[in-house]
Protein backbone atom coordinates (compact mmCIF):
# COMPACT_ATOMS: atom_id res chain seq x y z
CA UNK A 1 0.00 0.00 0.00
CA UNK A 2 3.06 2.79 1.08
CA UNK A 3 4.93 1.55 -1.96
CA UNK A 4 1.78 2.18 -3.96
CA UNK A 5 1.24 5.77 -2.77
CA UNK A 6 5.04 6.01 -2.86
CA UNK A 7 4.71 5.46 -6.96
CA UNK A 8 1.68 7.58 -7.14
CA UNK A 9 3.13 9.88 -5.42
CA UNK A 10 6.39 10.03 -8.13
CA UNK A 11 4.31 9.99 -11.24
CA UNK A 12 2.72 12.97 -10.12
CA UNK A 13 5.73 14.65 -9.45
CA UNK A 14 6.80 13.52 -12.84
CA UNK A 15 3.50 14.89 -14.88
CA UNK A 16 4.43 18.26 -13.08
CA UNK A 17 7.78 18.21 -14.32
CA UNK A 18 6.70 16.90 -17.68
CA UNK A 19 4.64 20.17 -17.82
CA UNK A 20 6.57 22.49 -16.70
CA UNK A 21 8.86 21.53 -19.46
CA UNK A 22 6.06 21.59 -21.68
CA UNK A 23 4.90 25.46 -20.29
CA UNK A 24 8.63 26.50 -20.50
CA UNK A 25 9.17 24.64 -24.22
CA UNK A 26 6.25 26.64 -25.23
CA UNK A 27 7.73 30.03 -23.88
CA UNK A 28 11.11 29.45 -25.59
CA UNK A 29 8.90 29.03 -28.63
CA UNK A 30 7.35 31.36 -28.52
CA UNK A 31 10.18 34.21 -27.83
CA UNK A 32 11.92 32.96 -30.71
CA UNK A 33 8.90 33.14 -33.41
CA UNK A 34 8.69 37.18 -31.61
CA UNK A 35 12.84 37.52 -32.54
CA UNK A 36 11.93 35.82 -35.88
CA UNK A 37 9.14 38.59 -36.79
CA UNK A 38 11.14 41.12 -35.21
CA UNK A 39 14.37 40.42 -37.51
CA UNK A 40 12.00 40.09 -40.57
CA UNK A 41 10.61 43.75 -39.65
CA UNK A 42 13.79 45.21 -38.87
CA UNK A 43 15.70 43.39 -42.45
CA UNK A 44 12.30 45.00 -44.54
CA UNK A 45 12.84 48.31 -43.11
CA UNK A 46 16.51 48.46 -43.55
CA UNK A 47 16.84 47.14 -46.75
CA UNK A 48 13.63 48.10 -48.73
CA UNK A 49 15.36 51.41 -50.05
CA UNK A 50 18.19 48.95 -51.51
CA UNK A 51 15.45 47.37 -53.50
CA UNK A 52 15.57 47.81 -57.10
CA UNK A 53 12.62 49.90 -58.53
CA UNK A 54 11.63 47.86 -61.21
CA UNK A 55 9.65 50.84 -63.01
CA UNK A 56 10.93 54.31 -64.34
CA UNK A 57 11.73 56.79 -61.11
CA UNK A 58 13.19 60.35 -60.65
CA UNK A 59 15.03 60.16 -57.35
CA UNK A 60 14.07 62.63 -54.60
CA UNK A 61 16.35 63.99 -52.41
CA UNK A 62 15.19 66.56 -49.07
CA UNK A 63 18.44 68.69 -48.38
CA UNK A 64 17.01 69.40 -45.03
CA UNK A 65 19.93 70.07 -42.66
CA UNK A 66 22.36 72.38 -42.82
CA UNK A 67 25.81 71.60 -45.47
CA UNK A 68 28.70 69.96 -44.07
CA UNK A 69 31.43 67.96 -45.61
CA UNK A 70 29.74 64.98 -44.29
CA UNK A 71 26.58 65.48 -45.36
CA UNK A 72 27.60 66.46 -48.99
CA UNK A 73 29.57 63.12 -48.96
CA UNK A 74 26.59 61.30 -48.19
CA UNK A 75 24.56 62.94 -50.87
CA UNK A 76 27.34 62.17 -53.64
CA UNK A 77 28.29 58.60 -52.45
CA UNK A 78 23.98 57.61 -52.66
CA UNK A 79 23.41 60.07 -55.80
CA UNK A 80 26.44 58.12 -57.42
CA UNK A 81 25.27 55.01 -56.44
CA UNK A 82 22.24 55.64 -59.01
CA UNK A 83 24.02 56.13 -61.97
CA UNK A 84 23.84 52.61 -62.82
CA UNK A 85 20.34 52.48 -62.48
CA UNK A 86 18.57 52.22 -65.55
CA UNK A 87 15.55 52.69 -64.30
CA UNK A 88 16.54 56.06 -62.12
CA UNK A 89 15.81 58.68 -65.07
CA UNK A 90 16.55 61.73 -63.07
CA UNK A 91 17.39 63.40 -60.06
CA UNK A 92 15.25 65.63 -58.06
CA UNK A 93 16.71 67.95 -55.34
CA UNK A 94 14.19 69.65 -52.38
CA UNK A 95 16.02 72.57 -50.68
CA UNK A 96 15.27 73.15 -47.04
CA UNK A 97 18.69 74.24 -45.95
CA UNK A 98 19.84 77.84 -44.55
CA UNK A 99 23.62 76.77 -45.99
CA UNK A 100 26.92 76.33 -43.87
CA UNK A 101 30.33 75.32 -44.84
CA UNK A 102 31.56 77.46 -47.45
CA UNK A 103 34.30 74.36 -49.26
CA UNK A 104 30.97 71.97 -49.03
CA UNK A 105 28.82 74.43 -50.71
CA UNK A 106 31.62 74.46 -53.31
CA UNK A 107 32.33 70.70 -53.43
CA UNK A 108 28.43 69.87 -54.10
CA UNK A 109 28.12 72.74 -56.44
CA UNK A 110 30.85 71.19 -58.55
CA UNK A 111 29.27 67.70 -58.23
CA UNK A 112 26.12 68.52 -59.94
CA UNK A 113 27.45 70.24 -62.59
CA UNK A 114 29.48 67.41 -63.22
CA UNK A 115 26.39 64.20 -62.46
CA UNK A 116 24.04 66.71 -64.37
CA UNK A 117 26.02 65.71 -67.58
CA UNK A 118 25.56 62.01 -67.03
CA UNK A 119 21.73 61.95 -65.38
CA UNK A 120 19.62 65.33 -65.30
CA UNK A 121 19.55 67.09 -61.61
CA UNK A 122 16.22 68.70 -61.35
CA UNK A 123 15.99 71.61 -58.31
CA UNK A 124 13.40 73.09 -56.44
CA UNK A 125 13.16 75.27 -53.25
CA UNK A 126 10.17 74.36 -50.82
CA UNK A 127 10.89 76.81 -47.86
CA UNK A 128 14.67 77.43 -48.21
CA UNK A 129 18.08 77.99 -50.21
CA UNK A 130 20.05 80.41 -48.72
CA UNK A 131 23.95 81.13 -48.48
CA UNK A 132 25.72 77.33 -48.89
CA UNK A 133 22.16 76.50 -50.02
CA UNK A 134 22.13 78.83 -52.56
CA UNK A 135 25.52 78.56 -53.69
CA UNK A 136 24.88 74.92 -54.55
CA UNK A 137 21.51 75.58 -55.95
CA UNK A 138 23.02 78.21 -58.81
CA UNK A 139 24.53 74.78 -60.42
CA UNK A 140 21.88 73.73 -62.11
CA UNK A 141 18.99 75.80 -64.35
CA UNK A 142 16.11 76.03 -63.90
CA UNK A 143 16.06 76.91 -60.41
CA UNK A 144 12.45 76.55 -59.39
CA UNK A 145 10.70 77.68 -56.38
CA UNK A 146 7.75 77.97 -54.29
CA UNK A 147 6.55 81.72 -54.35
CA UNK A 148 7.17 82.21 -50.55
CA UNK A 149 10.60 80.54 -50.88
CA UNK A 150 13.41 82.25 -49.05
CA UNK A 151 16.81 82.84 -51.47
CA UNK A 152 19.80 84.81 -51.17
CA UNK A 153 21.71 84.78 -48.36
CA UNK A 154 24.92 85.89 -50.63
CA UNK A 155 27.27 86.05 -48.28
CA UNK A 156 30.31 84.97 -45.57
CA UNK A 157 29.74 85.38 -41.54
CA UNK A 158 32.05 84.03 -39.24
CA UNK A 159 30.57 83.43 -35.70
CA UNK A 160 32.19 84.47 -32.59
CA UNK A 161 31.65 84.92 -29.12
CA UNK A 162 33.48 85.93 -26.03
CA UNK A 163 33.22 84.48 -22.76
CA UNK A 164 35.64 86.14 -20.78
CA UNK A 165 33.61 87.59 -18.22
CA UNK A 166 32.20 84.22 -17.29
CA UNK A 167 35.48 82.42 -17.32
CA UNK A 168 36.14 85.10 -15.04
CA UNK A 169 33.63 84.24 -12.44
CA UNK A 170 34.48 80.48 -12.26
CA UNK A 171 38.21 80.58 -12.73
CA UNK A 172 39.01 79.42 -15.96
CA UNK A 173 42.05 81.56 -18.12
CA UNK A 174 43.19 80.85 -21.26
CA UNK A 175 46.97 79.71 -21.71
CA UNK A 176 47.96 79.20 -25.15
CA UNK A 177 51.38 78.92 -26.69
CA UNK A 178 51.77 79.42 -30.29
CA UNK A 179 54.37 80.76 -33.06
CA UNK A 180 53.38 83.55 -35.11
CA UNK A 181 51.69 86.39 -34.78
CA UNK A 182 48.52 85.44 -36.68
CA UNK A 183 48.57 82.10 -35.56
CA UNK A 184 45.83 82.86 -33.12
CA UNK A 185 43.79 85.53 -34.68
CA UNK A 186 40.45 84.60 -32.57
CA UNK A 187 40.21 83.34 -29.32
CA UNK A 188 37.15 83.07 -26.79
CA UNK A 189 38.53 84.74 -24.33
CA UNK A 190 38.81 88.20 -26.12
CA UNK A 191 37.37 90.07 -28.51
CA UNK A 192 38.46 90.95 -31.96
CA UNK A 193 41.50 93.70 -32.46
CA UNK A 194 41.38 96.07 -35.79
CA UNK A 195 44.29 94.19 -36.78
CA UNK A 196 42.29 90.58 -35.98
CA UNK A 197 39.65 92.06 -38.05
CA UNK A 198 42.03 93.22 -40.95
CA UNK A 199 43.60 89.91 -41.22
CA UNK A 200 40.52 87.67 -41.09
CA UNK A 201 38.57 89.94 -43.85
CA UNK A 202 41.91 89.71 -46.10
CA UNK A 203 42.83 86.47 -45.80
CA UNK A 204 39.54 84.75 -44.99
CA UNK A 205 36.31 86.74 -45.13
CA UNK A 206 36.54 88.40 -48.57
CA UNK A 207 38.20 85.56 -50.70
CA UNK A 208 35.38 83.10 -49.33
CA UNK A 209 32.94 85.93 -50.60
CA UNK A 210 34.76 86.48 -53.69
CA UNK A 211 34.50 83.01 -54.71
CA UNK A 212 30.67 82.79 -53.32
CA UNK A 213 30.19 85.44 -55.90
CA UNK A 214 32.21 84.27 -58.80
CA UNK A 215 30.54 80.79 -58.83
CA UNK A 216 27.21 82.51 -58.63
CA UNK A 217 27.82 84.81 -61.47
CA UNK A 218 29.07 82.14 -63.64
CA UNK A 219 26.27 79.95 -63.04
CA UNK A 220 23.54 82.11 -63.54
CA UNK A 221 25.45 83.88 -66.44
CA UNK A 222 25.12 87.25 -64.78
CA UNK A 223 27.84 89.79 -63.91
CA UNK A 224 29.72 90.15 -60.79
CA UNK A 225 28.55 93.94 -60.41
CA UNK A 226 25.00 92.60 -61.22
CA UNK A 227 25.07 90.06 -58.19
CA UNK A 228 26.25 92.34 -56.00
CA UNK A 229 22.77 93.88 -55.70
CA UNK A 230 21.58 90.62 -54.34
CA UNK A 231 24.94 90.07 -52.29
CA UNK A 232 25.18 91.99 -49.48
CA UNK A 233 23.82 89.01 -47.34
CA UNK A 234 19.99 89.91 -47.75
CA UNK A 235 17.49 87.03 -47.80
CA UNK A 236 14.56 87.37 -50.55
CA UNK A 237 11.28 85.71 -51.07
CA UNK A 238 11.81 83.85 -54.20
CA UNK A 239 8.68 85.92 -56.02
CA UNK A 240 10.44 88.57 -56.09
CA UNK A 241 13.82 87.65 -57.57
CA UNK A 242 12.60 85.88 -60.10
CA UNK A 243 14.76 85.91 -63.36
CA UNK A 244 17.67 86.94 -61.04
CA UNK A 245 17.74 84.30 -58.46
CA UNK A 246 15.16 82.27 -59.60
CA UNK A 247 14.07 80.62 -62.88
CA UNK A 248 10.35 79.57 -62.05
CA UNK A 249 7.70 79.96 -59.80
CA UNK A 250 5.81 76.98 -58.98
CA UNK A 251 4.73 74.41 -56.51
CA UNK A 252 6.08 70.87 -55.80
CA UNK A 253 3.18 69.29 -57.38
CA UNK A 254 2.93 70.93 -60.26
CA UNK A 255 6.72 70.68 -60.88
CA UNK A 256 6.29 66.87 -60.52
CA UNK A 257 3.69 67.05 -62.77
CA UNK A 258 5.85 68.93 -65.43
CA UNK A 259 8.56 66.51 -64.87
CA UNK A 260 5.83 63.58 -65.59
CA UNK A 261 5.03 65.11 -68.72
CA UNK A 262 8.36 64.74 -70.06
CA UNK A 263 9.33 61.48 -68.63
CA UNK A 264 5.76 59.54 -68.97
CA UNK A 265 3.25 59.27 -66.49
CA UNK A 266 4.16 55.63 -65.01
CA UNK A 267 7.15 57.56 -63.52
CA UNK A 268 6.96 57.59 -59.88
CA UNK A 269 8.67 59.69 -57.47
CA UNK A 270 11.07 58.01 -54.73
CA UNK A 271 12.20 59.61 -51.84
CA UNK A 272 15.87 58.48 -51.11
CA UNK A 273 16.87 58.18 -47.55
CA UNK A 274 20.44 59.46 -46.50
CA UNK A 275 19.59 57.58 -42.97
CA UNK A 276 22.80 55.11 -41.94
CA UNK A 277 21.51 51.93 -41.83
CA UNK A 278 21.54 50.20 -38.65
CA UNK A 279 24.02 46.88 -38.05
CA UNK A 280 21.61 43.34 -38.46
CA UNK A 281 20.01 43.10 -35.36
CA UNK A 282 21.08 38.85 -33.86
CA UNK A 283 19.01 37.10 -31.02
CA UNK A 284 19.28 39.31 -27.90
CA UNK A 285 22.42 37.78 -25.41
CA UNK A 286 20.47 39.93 -22.32
CA UNK A 287 17.06 37.91 -23.48
CA UNK A 288 18.62 34.01 -23.67
CA UNK A 289 20.30 34.72 -20.27
CA UNK A 290 16.73 35.72 -19.35
CA UNK A 291 15.34 32.36 -20.74
CA UNK A 292 18.63 30.93 -18.71
CA UNK A 293 17.79 31.46 -15.57
CA UNK A 294 14.03 31.19 -15.67
CA UNK A 295 14.57 27.86 -17.06
CA UNK A 296 17.11 27.32 -13.53
CA UNK A 297 14.17 28.47 -11.37
CA UNK A 298 11.50 26.73 -12.91
CA UNK A 299 13.56 23.10 -12.90
CA UNK A 300 14.08 23.55 -8.95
Amino acid sequence: MLENEKLKAELKIYKIKALKEKVVLFGVVLVILAEIVFLVSIFKKNFSTAKRVNKPYVAVFNLNKTITVNYIHTLTKRMQSLLKDKNCKEYLLIFNTPGGSPSASDEFNAFLKWINKKKKVNVYVESMAASGGYYIISAIKPIVANKNAVVGSIGVIMPHFVIKKLADKVGVEEDSLAIGKYKQPVSLFRKFSDKDKEYLKKHLLLPTYDNFLQTVANDRNISVDKLKQYADGKIYVASIVKGVLVDKISTLIEYKEEIKKRLGKETKFIDISLAKKKPFPFFNIKLTSDIGEFLQKISQ
